[in-house]
């Protein structure tokens, strides 16, 4: 227990119950015995804070408080292996010995015997629990049931103080009940507050004990309403006059309750079980990314040491050998030099030979230096290194397995990848789920299914069912809901309805709508187009849309172009976020092992919640943003195609109402010189829908008079900011 402030306050009240007529030290011995054997260091609060005690209220008893003080003391500090027999065997006798010899009010051997075992019962009691509290397999156990006790013995204690008509036993009482409501024990306070006000009420005939329980249950208010309830309902009670409450007690229970709120910072945890579970969250995800990190540096060190052939590893052992036959066998100094540098000679040759044409090596490395030094054939090794090096060809024949390096270094890259994008997302608060299942309720919806699919701060799902209601009545109020809880709000969609329930989902609150078209033509002379597109909206406030351009024509091409836009379908379904998915994808067609085959990919993502669009353009031909005012962007690719270029650059542009943006394969933007052609031919069909849009754009490029003889695809979007 390192509670300071409730240790004082227990020792100092615990103490003045050997006032009470033959209980002497019975209570007293055991709780100062579990607090110093627990933590030697209480001793020092214990002995301060009862000599105080017993000084200003009981001076009478001081001599014997400090002969018991100082038994235990030197009990503590002098058998360090505490034993439980023995302990209890010393409060036994400590306890006969300070009711018999030093207080002397009761001559009866029987009954001195009686409390002493009381004294043992108690510090058995205080044992039985803390060895509760450790073992998991005895939940009924902890310490709170200890402080419990303590506390009910410090209540008796102050029993025996009373200021200007007013019992102390009262305060102590409700100190320690709202400790017990702040510190999650609300069983404990309640268990706590109704045995003190019977004991209180019954026993000292104190009406105000009354009072104990209405603080018990205020305290379990949360954070700050719990001392303001008090303080309003003790003013009430002092208006009114009430007989049963006294105003002076309380006046005196306001003040108890603004000394708690300074002083529970040092007896309340902070750490409430909701903390702890987001705590534990947050470490096991750090502990996953630092395992994810750390196997990726491993597969870059097997990189590194593994990545020499076979035959260069012979090559440079033929060298090293060669240097120890010619000049160490017969060297005068061997024995001295191979104890001195033992498991250092190996790493010096093959260093010598490998960089033997380098005349800056090993000037900086004080290992190298001192072997120089002492090596009596240096000179004629270094030489001898030169026509290793260019007999062996080690400068040539150092050469890489390039599939297997290219391969652990890739997927190493995607490790990190994935560690990275996981680190950077931020949590929602769970509670902030709860309420809006609690605020559902509430307003009378019969909640029936409510699922949490994603918590990211910018990326939640929430899946509810309700009972009995349709969509159109569901959505304000959920929304509603929604925006109470969710700073940048929320916006209810519909999924499916069943057998009397509604399936909405919650997600990021969309901004702005997407209408899109698409539309594509083969090239002259094929049936098929080698171009695949993909508009598709994902199951939160995003829509993406992509193009991809397989090599060649024909079958061929489109088989290219489509099976790497089913893996970028794929990868959106995972949680990760776009940019780090087509970096992943991107690495994992990099290191394949053959580069004839490729496709371009024009990846758009449009989010609808913050108002942005990105762009990744690998290989792609540009896109254009035509904006209300009639001005456009234009965005222009910087990349090879997929899976050439390690990275992948992104082009984030924010959105505003009327954007209409176009997309499009090389067939397209490549037959129109004259760009301000384009700009007056776009805003004169702008107002049309994207699908018209596509097919008019379409239309225009092949009749254009310098078409070129490629496959041509479109996809049209056009932005409306939502009404909301």
């Amino acid at each position: 227990m390192n509670k300071y402030i409730n240790i004082i306050i227990i020792s100092f009240f615990s103490v003045l119950s050997l006032s009470i007529k033959n209980i002497g030290y019975v209570f007293f011995i055991p709780i100062a015995c579990f607090l110093s054997f627990s933590n030697p260091k209480n001793i020092l609060l214990i002995i301060a804070s009862s000599i105080l005690s017993v000084i200003w209220f009981n001076y009478q008893d001081l001599l014997s408080i400090l002969i018991v003080l100082s038994l235990i003391t030197i009990y503590l500090f002098i058998y360090k292996n505490k034993n439980y027999i023995i302990n209890l065997l010393f409060i036994f006798v400590l306890g006969f010995g300070s009711l018999s010899f030093l207080l002397k009010e009761n001559e009866d051997i029987i009954l001195n015997l009686l409390f002493s075992l009381i004294s043992v019962a108690i510090y058995s009691y205080f044992s039985y629990n803390m060895e509760g509290a450790i073992n998991k397999q005895t939940k009924g156990r902890n310490f709170t049931y200890n402080e419990l006790i303590m506390a009910t013995i410090s209540v008796i204690g102050a029993t025996t103080i009373t200021i200007s008509g007013i019992n102390l036993s009262l305060f102590v009482a409700m100190y320690f009940s709202m400790y017990f409501s702040k510190n999650q024990y609300p069983v404990h306070s309640v268990c706590f507050s109704l045995i003190s006000m019977f004991f209180l009420r019954f026993v000292y005939n104190l009406e105000e004990s009354l009072l104990i329980p209405f603080v018990s249950a205020f305290y379990m208010f949360p954070s700050i309403y719990a001392p303001v309830c008090l303080i309003c309902f003790c003013l009430l009670g002092i208006i009114s006059k009430m007989e049963i409450f006294p105003a002076r007690i309380l006046e005196a229970t306001i003040a108890l309750s603004i000394i708690f709120e300074f002083v529970k910072i040092m007896v309340i945890s902070k750490n409430t079980s909701e903390k702890i579970i987001h705590n534990v969250y947050h470490r096991a995800v750090e502990n996953i990314n630092q395992e994810v990190i750390s196997f990726a540096s491993f597969l870059d060190l097997f990189s590194k040491k593994f990545s020499s052939t076979k035959e260069f590893t012979q090559k440079l052992s033929e060298g090293i050998n060669s240097l120890t036959r010619n000049y160490c066998e017969a060297c005068y100094v061997r024995p001295e030099c191979f104890t001195k540098n033992k498991g250092k000679l190996y790493t010096f040759f093959k260093n010598m030979i490998l960089y033997s044409k380098r005349s800056d090596y090993g000037r900086e490395d004080s290992d190298i230096l001192a072997f120089s030094k002492n090596c009596p054939y240096i000179i004629e090794m270094r030489k001898s290194c030169i026509l290793i090096n260019d007999k062996l060809n080690l400068s040539g024949g150092a050469t890489k397995s390039n599939a297997l390096i290219a391969q652990l270094n890739g997927i190493s890259n995607v490790l990190r990848q994935f560690s990275i994008d996981n680190t950077l997302k931020t949590e929602m608060d769970y509670n902030v789920f709860t309420n809006i299942h609690k605020g559902l309720n509430d307003y009378g919806f019969n909640v029936c299914y409510f699922e949490v699919l994603k918590n990211r701060a910018d990326d939640f799902l929430v899946e509810v069912g309700i009972k009995g209601e349709t969509f159109n009545n569901i959505k304000p109020i959920a929304e509603g809901v929604g925006d109470m809880y969710i700073e940048n709000g929320t916006t209810c969609t519909f999924k499916n309805a069943t057998k009397g329930r509604t399936y909405i989902i919650i997600i990021p609150k969309i901004n702005f709508e997407v209408e899109y078209g698409y539309g594509s033509i083969a090239q002259e002379g094929n049936n098929v187009c080698g171009d695949n597109y993909l508009i598709k909206q994902l199951n939160n406030s995003r829509l993406i849309a992509a193009i991809s351009d397989g090599m060649g024509k024909g079958y061929v091409a489109n088989q290219e172009s489509g099976n790497t836009l089913k893996f970028v379908d794929e990868i959106t379904k995972t949680a990760i976020t776009t940019e780090t998915g087509l970096q992943i994808l991107n690495t994992f067609y990099f290191i394949q092992d053959y580069l004839e085959k490729y496709s371009t990919l024009d990846y758009l993502e449009i989010d609808r919640s913050k108002g942005e669009l990105t762009f990744y353009k690998m290989g792609a031909a540009s896109s254009f943003v035509f904006h209300k005012d009639n001005s456009f962007e234009k965005v222009i690719n910087t990349g090879l195609p997929f899976g050439i270029e390690e990275m992948i650059e992104a082009k984030k542009i924010p959105l505003q109402d009327e954007d209409l943006i176009i997309m499009a394969s090389d067939g397209i933007f490549e037959n129109i010189v004259d760009e301000r052609e384009l700009e007056t031919f776009i805003n004169g069909i702008k107002h049309l829908s994207p699908q018209k849009i596509t097919y008019e754009i379409l239309n225009f490029v092949r009749n254009h008079k310098t078409k070129s003889g490629d496959d041509m695809s479109v996809i049209s979007l056009k932005i409306i900011a939502s009404s909301n």
